[in-house]
């Protein structure tokens, strides 16, 4: 917890008869962080995979393709398969997978080619329905040119004007008039002008067949018809094959994926003619542990060793360690930079931070537990990963901003408890006072409370820069030394701490409009904080570090958002009911007093009104709320740039040793 797991170098030789033992040791521990070898010299090489890896490996991309095939998900199996019931059928299985699925896709992809082959024949056919002709009358000449397509104009008044000897059908599809002009072939060139010059003109194909429409319209309707019986016979086997061999599929894939990475680690490690060494990490605590069942697998013939010299402390690798209800906020961390192995680790600030803003600005009952309940329902449907994390922030947020809306009284806008707001009173939804909880008499009226609540913004602004010096200084310490702390981070705080000590007595009087106080033992000793800070500040970054004194105010003004996205969505929120209420569902006091329609137009506007500001009402404050981690606070103390700790083994979801 705040810092990170405790990593000591190892090297383990051993020789290469033990090689599978020992990888299988390290794999099923899961604990090893292999560092890859490259150097190569003239005693050692890079390894050799060992000789089952290009079986598996061609097992696994057959499983895959068939697992693609069938459509299979992973989370269509739930049943833990013992990984020597895999082994000892898995080439049987596979090869009959194979040829039983193999052959039924790609007779269902050869059916689903010539059921679309039909279906385009039977739509270029459709046209020809209106005119009185075979298809085949409309191809064969030597010296007669065929125009076919759709036209809106009566064409034949123009077409005598071209030439005389002609024959015209005309017929109608789909409400639109069809025409097949059949004219001698050296009129081919003004015919064809003609046609474009009209902007109704569409050509149409005649279909590469022979016979009467109605007629083959019958044939490749049939065929059409016993195609897709044909589909959905296969589509139901290879249904089936899912269903039966869904759970050895999923577990077979997890279990080649394992033996396949087992066979490939030689290629990171240095071996030669008769050892091998392997350089990695693993966490202190599992060293005597590791050690054991290291002894115990190969004979006490493969030997761990710390490594006791110095290292640089780039080349550990950093895994996190906290509480697991601040695990999740480990996302936030990996997604802006691995902290490095002497930092703090900020998971733990992270999470209660970072709902604690979302709270503040979202603040609202019914916003609250649709949030919570979005959260809930991404956990159930993923378990583990990314969007699982994510769905458990969204959770604590949304519970935490339940319990504000409740401070705030607000539900979807609405007023929980009866509000009497510059002289205008409105009843709650509970037709009740708010109670009064350790003194603070709720509900706390946002637009009402806007300048206490920007000095709460404010405090917690300088609260938790402040955090981020203290922080930032003890890093210093670690990699540097106290001057260096005191330069850097210290002079910060007594500026950040000085400048607001003077500047609460100053305003006041600035306000006011009354004389500065003078004598005043805070201003002075703020002033002379302010002053001190500038001197350190100068001293260890230089003059030039002054042009950065804004830059600090402005962080401080940032947490002024915190107010503003919950004003706006309380203001949205407030916007939409009264708009909905007052206009259309209730107006003037009435239920429905303008109509039913108009009422329910007012459902709707309301509907659609929340469910945007719902919306906005998530990614803003979650927005806003990491960027006052990421810029105002980790810019404090947080470098990152750690290497992310990968131990060498695979979590076992389907299979078990």
């Amino acid at each position: 917890m705040l810092k990170t797991t405790r990593m000591t170098k190892v090297v383990i030789a051993g020789t290469k008869d033990q090689l599978e033992p020992a990888i299988s040791v390290f794999h099923r521990l899961n604990v090893l962080h292999i560092t890859d070898f490259s150097k190569e010299t003239e005693d050692f090489k890079i390894g050799r995979p060992l000789k089952t890896a290009s079986k598996f490996s061609e097992y696994l991309l057959s499983l895959r393709a068939i697992s693609n095939q069938l459509g299979l998900k992973e989370s269509e199996s739930g049943r833990i398969t013992k990984s020597g019931e895999i082994s000892s059928d898995i080439d049987e299985k596979i090869t009959k997978l194979q040829k039983e699925v193999s052959s039924r896709f790609d007779e269902l992809r050869n059916i689903e080619f010539k059921l679309k082959e039909k279906e385009d024949l039977l739509s270029s056919v459709k046209p020809f329905f209106g005119l009185p002709l075979s298809l085949d009358s409309y191809s064969g000449y030597e010296r007669v040119k065929v125009f076919t397509g759709y036209i809106d104009i009566d064409i034949e008044s123009r077409i005598i004007k071209i030439h005389s000897n002609f024959e015209l059908f005309v017929g109608e599809h789909e409400k639109r008039k069809i025409f097949a002009l059949f004219i001698p072939r050296e009129f081919e060139r003004e015919v064809q002008e003609l046609l474009q010059e009209e902007r109704t003109y569409v050509e149409v194909k005649v279909p590469p067949l022979k016979g009467n429409p109605p007629i083959i319209l019958d044939e490749l309707t049939k065929d059409i018809s016993n195609l897709k019986e044909n589909s959905n016979t296969l589509r139901t086997e290879l249904d089936k094959l899912k269903e039966e061999y869904s759970e050895f599929i999923i577990a077979a894939d997890e279990h080649l994926s394992i033996e396949t990475q087992k066979s490939e680690a030689p290629l990171r490690f240095a071996t030669s003619a008769n050892a091998f060494i392997i350089d990695g990490w693993i966490p202190s605590n599992k060293f005597d542990e590791i050690e054991i069942e290291l002894q115990k697998s190969t004979g006490g013939k493969v030997y761990l060793t710390k490594i006791t010299e110095e290292i640089d402390e780039k080349e550990i690798p950093i895994e996190l360690e906290n509480p697991s209800a601040a695990k999740p906020f480990e996302l936030l961390i990996d997604t802006f930079a691995t902290p490095k192995y002497s930092e703090i680790d900020p998971s733990l600030f992270l999470f209660v931070t970072y709902p604690m803003f979302y709270a503040l600005m979202l603040g609202d009952v019914g916003y609250g537990l649709i949030v919570t309940a979005i959260g809930f329902l991404i956990i159930q449907k993923f378990k583990t990963g990314g969007l699982n994390a994510l769905a458990m922030i969204l959770l604590i947020s949304g519970l935490l901003s339940t319990v504000f809306g409740v401070i705030y009284g607000e539900f979807f806008g609405f007023p929980i408890f009866n509000l009497e707001f510059k002289g205008h009173f409105e009843a709650g939804i509970l037709g009740i006072a708010g109670p009064a909880i350790a003194g603070l008499h709720l509900p706390v009226h946002r637009f009402e409370s806007v300048k206490p609540l920007l000095l709460l913004c404010f405090g917690i602004g300088i609260f938790h820069v402040i955090l981020g010096y203290i922080i930032g200084f003890r890093n210093q310490v670690l990699m540097h030394d106290l001057k260096h702390a005191i330069y850097t981070k210290a002079s910060w705080m007594m500026i950040l701490i000085g400048g607001v000590m003077a500047i609460a007595k100053i305003m006041p009087s600035l306000m006011s409009k009354s004389p500065m106080p003078t004598g005043d033992p805070i201003l002075m000793v703020g002033s002379g904080l302010f002053i001190i800070g500038v001197i350190l500040l100068i001293i260890g970054e230089g003059f030039i570090s002054i042009l950065e004194l804004p830059t600090l105010l402005s962080n401080i003004l940032s947490y002024s958002r915190i107010l503003a996205i919950g004003l706006s969505s309380a203001g949205i929120a407030l916007a939409v009911n009264k708009m909905s209420m007052n206009l259309m569902i209730k107006p003037d006091g009435v239920l429905m007093g303008g109509g039913i329609l108009l009422a329910l137009a007012g459902v709707v506007v309301l509907f659609i009104g929340h469910v945007i500001n719902l919306l906005l009402g998530i990614l803003g404050p979650g927005l806003h709320s990491l960027r006052l981690q990421y810029v105002e606070f980790f810019t404090k103390f947080y470098e990152g740039g750690g290497t992310k700790y990968l131990p060498f083994g695979h979590n076992r979801k389907y299979t078990e040793e």
